[in-house]
């Protein structure tokens, strides 16, 4: 027994001195801005409570019991402003919990965290009002996860819940709302307890409603929230106890460094990872990137020292391509000859051909395109080359092309090689203004997605036909077929092929410039992984459409720390690209 005590006091000991450690002024004071002191009102009597701001126009999340039945409601700030109710947008009794709609703009918000990754131990601090102490802190740990008899969870904290602090988020040391104050329990010593954020997410997705607003930190410039994102990113991976997940998520994190031009960073990174597939994918797309900054010489001295052969042809044939659209079509066509996989060869000598052709060189483009050994590779080709011909109002001869290149593809006898042909010719020849072949084009590469037996394949193939025909300028149409991908998507029984298939389809529309509507299908995602990457998706394309605010505020909004990190490196690339645009043309 004194063994026991012993190793119990040791223990708790510890738990203190852990909790005395954390330094909550910092995030206290960036998030104190966005708790609020709830009061309602009715004939009988007056109800105060607390409650947070969730999105930068009002949306404020308290407990069921602050408000129900009450007709009039405020919001106090800590500035002492006050916020007028309009109405409450939500309510979830069981878990107690109220969405409230406030009158406002600009206002700062948290962001919600996921509370299925909370652990036992770990510090909180919460923020509330009880008493009418506008601003009290306390901090504790999460003491204990109570499941429910049916299904709801709890989180039991010993930060104290007096009265007034029902509604007080409850904090991670990130800075993530993990979960919302709503009681204590009297008889005992102080025992308290939270609802979960997840639970607020579940009725935030009811009404359609993004989940994981921008925390409130204008003072951060893009780079800072990326620094930041980083050191999440990287603990996280670190902290996993999974070999092979751990290698994977290290991957994506040495990419997203590449992608901002932390070469070194990411090469660093990259000779971490354990698994030997994981590390050859790491370093393929870090020496295509350092391609892409221009660094062909040490892109290629890496690249053709990646372990994994189909790695290493995959690197050689984007570096090609990266090399012949810088003009410098010899020595990419030496590269693309030397890889000895035929399927990454005839991309490579694809891809230099149509950057011949648009330099105006259309008889040694046409050469290239025919040494191209899979039909996929040469009819893309072709097109491209068909579109350049136009572009130089060599109609004819474009037109030959263009009919060329639909031999080629309807000669494919692989469905899915074929509608990605016919989608390539469609969209070549709606750039040439030929509206009228592109359109019969379309249809027939809508005929090739029927026979794709493979639902997952199909919807994710009528999403990309979708977004080319948005392209095209024919939104009716693409309405139609993104329907068509939404609807074969719903019918796959199995949930995983289910949430990639809506991923490539919200994608699809936020390419199409359809965010909202892309938002709404990524919302729909309950996989908080693929939520996560079809959120990402949609950040870059908002980033790559100049919405670099917007862009920003949905990668806030993703769960999953290494693919936020991966979308803040796309609007980071999106941001610069955009500025060299804008330095060009001035």
């Amino acid at each position: 027994m004194r063994c026991y005590l012993l190793a119990l006091s040791v223990l708790m000991a510890s738990l203190a001195t852990a909790q005395e450690a954390v330094d909550w002024s910092s995030l206290v004071e960036k998030m104190m801005p966005a708790v609020v002191t709830i009061v309602s009102v009715d004939a009988k009597d007056i109800v105060q409570g607390s409650g947070f701001i969730i999105s930068s126009d009002g949306k404020i999340v308290t407990n069921f019991h602050v408000v129900a039945g009450k007709p009039a409601i405020l919001a106090r700030r800590s500035d002492g402003s006050f916020l007028v109710i309009k109405g409450i947008l939500a309510s979830d009794k069981a878990n107690d919990l109220a969405i409230l709609q406030a009158e406002g703009r600009n206002l700062p918000f948290v962001r919600l965290g996921d509370s299925d990754r909370v652990k036992v131990g770990e510090a909180i601090c919460v923020i509330g009002s009880p008493m009418l102490l506008e601003g009290t802190v306390s901090a504790g740990i999460i003491s204990a996860v109570r499941e429910l008899r049916d299904g709801r969870k709890l989180l039991q904290i010993t930060a104290p819940i007096s009265e007034g602090s029902s509604g007080s988020p409850v904090f991670n040391r990130k800075g993530e709302v993990i979960g919302v104050a709503s009681f204590t329990l009297s008889e005992g010593q102080n025992l308290n307890f939270a609802v979960p954020s997840n639970a607020v997410k579940a009725l935030l997705r009811r009404l359609g409603i993004a989940f994981s607003p921008l925390p409130p930190s204008p003072t951060l410039s893009l780079e800072e929230r990326f620094e930041q994102a980083y050191q999440e990113a990287i603990q996280a991976a670190q902290g996993l106890e999974d070999a092979p997940l751990r290698s994977f998520e290290l991957k994506d994190i040495a990419e997203a460094m590449a992608q901002v031009g932390q070469f070194d960073r990411a090469l660093q990174i990259a000779q971490k990872i354990e698994n030997a597939s994981d590390r050859s994918r790491a370093l393929r797309d870090i020496t295509i990137t350092m391609a892409e900054a221009g660094q062909f010489d040490r892109a290629l001295q890496i690249a053709q020292k990646i372990e994994n052969a189909s790695d290493r042809y995959w690197a050689l044939r984007e570096i090609a391509a990266v090399i012949a659209e810088a003009g410098q079509f010899d020595r990419a066509l030496q590269i693309a000859q030397e890889i000895k996989d035929a399927r990454s060869r005839s991309w490579a000598l694809a891809v230099i051909a149509a950057a011949i052709a648009r330099v105006g060189q259309f008889d040694r483009a046409l050469q290239v395109a025919q040494k191209s050994e899979v039909a996929l590779h040469r009819s893309s080709a072709l097109a491209r080359i068909a579109e350049a011909l136009a572009k130089a109002r060599q109609m004819e001869r474009a037109n030959e092309t263009f009919q060329l290149a639909l031999q080629v593809a309807q000669k494919i006898e692989d469905a899915r090689d074929r509608y990605r042909a016919l989608v390539v010719i469609a969209a070549a020849m709606a750039k040439a203004g030929q509206m009228e072949e592109a359109d019969q084009t379309f249809q027939l590469a809508l005929q090739a997605t029927q026979k794709i037996k493979d639902a997952r394949s199909r919807s994710q193939a009528l999403a990309v036909i979708a977004a080319a025909i948005a392209e095209a300028r024919q939104a009716e149409r693409a309405n139609e077929t993104f329907q068509l991908a939404l609807q074969v998507a719903q019918k796959i029984e199995d949930a995983r092929d289910r949430y990639r298939a809506l991923v490539v389809i919200a994608a699809a529309m936020a390419k199409a410039g359809q965010f909202d509507r892309a938002l709404q299908v990524a919302q729909k995602i309950e996989d908080a992984w693929a939520r996560s990457e079809a959120l990402k998706e949609i950040a870059k394309a908002m980033a790559e459409a100049g919405q670099i605010d917007r862009a920003v505020e949905v990668a806030e909004m993703i769960d999953e720390p290494v693919v936020r990190l991966q979308a803040l490196a796309d609007i980071m690339v999106a941001k610069r690209k955009a500025g060299k645009g804008e330095a060009g043309r001035e």
